[in-house]
């Protein structure tokens, strides 16, 4: 995808990756429609942001159905389309085995992960397939091709994701709408970089 003039709504922007996909989507001439649970850190996406005219805030629960079916209308009404969803909110569980952890925190994994992956998406593809060219992309995870001990119920949120993601690419196979699952990896130089 060529981001120059498109219209592109990225979950997470309040930070990390997609933060990053945020500010460089702006940078390469998209309009960017930053989407963040935290009100404060997609704010300070926007105060890093050049130019400050060619992105919008959006703070949303990617869990809440009503709150992204309610998305597109407030995107369409600041920027007048949407050409692709950047789908790149996550969360990690705590670092502990299945038997320590409790219901509530595999609950929410799967919601934020996995529900709000289905939301947005399901939510976004009828108005992407109306445009000339249409993007879905869902950030997945390493974790999801390979066991991290201590990360079962993250690990198997983003195998979902990634499955769902290849299924709805063979879906869309034929139509304008392109279907992408990224699966970030960390590189040595960045994790020492890190950890530094």
């Amino acid at each position: 995808m060529k981001p120059a003039g498109k219209v592109l709504v990225v979950t997470g922007a309040g930070s990390g990756i997609g933060r990053e996909v945020a500010l460089e989507a702006l940078r390469r001439g998209a309009r960017v429609a930053a989407v963040d649970l935290n009100e404060t850190t997609v704010k300070q996406t926007l105060a890093l942001a050049a130019p400050k005219d060619g992105i919008s805030s959006h703070t949303l629960n990617v869990a809440d159905r009503p709150a992204v079916q309610a998305l597109p209308k407030q995107v369409i009404q600041r920027w007048g389309v949407v050409d692709g969803l950047v789908h790149c909110a996550g969360i990690i569980q705590p670092f502990m085995k299945l038997k320590e952890l409790d219901y509530a925190a595999i609950e929410r994994v799967f919601a934020v992960n996995w529900s709000g992956t289905v939301y947005l998406t399901k939510t976004f593809l009828p108005l992407l397939l109306a445009r000339p060219q249409g993007y879905i992309v869902n950030v997945s995870s390493m974790g999801g091709f390979l066991p991290v001990p201590g990360q079962t119920i993250y690990g198997a949120s983003k195998a979902a994701v990634k499955l769902f993601t290849e299924g709805l690419h063979s879906e869309c196979a034929g139509t304008n709408v392109h279907v992408t699952a990224v699966f970030p990896v960390v590189s040595r130089r960045t994790s020492r970089r890190t950890r530094g």
